[in-house]
């Protein structure tokens, strides 16, 4: 496997992690919180996972310098 295709697969782990976390967040607390509320908190974990699987995927394989 090369370095990109990790870098991706760890990324998209990361995201998908955060997806996760978004959709157990509703069903805990649907019913009991505003939803306006619930779509903040889950928006807030959508970009925090975004930009931290980003970071991972550069960290991993960072982009290569343009001559």
């Amino acid at each position: 496997m090369t370095r990109k295709f990790v870098a991706e697969a760890a990324s998209l782990a990361v995201f998908g992690a955060g997806l996760a976390g978004v959709y157990i967040l509703a069903k805990v607390l649907k019913g009991d919180v505003a939803d306006l509320t619930i779509a903040l908190i889950a928006t807030v974990i959508f970009v925090v996972s975004y930009v931290l699987g980003q970071w991972v995927k550069r960290t991993i394989d960072p982009p290569h310098a343009v001559k």
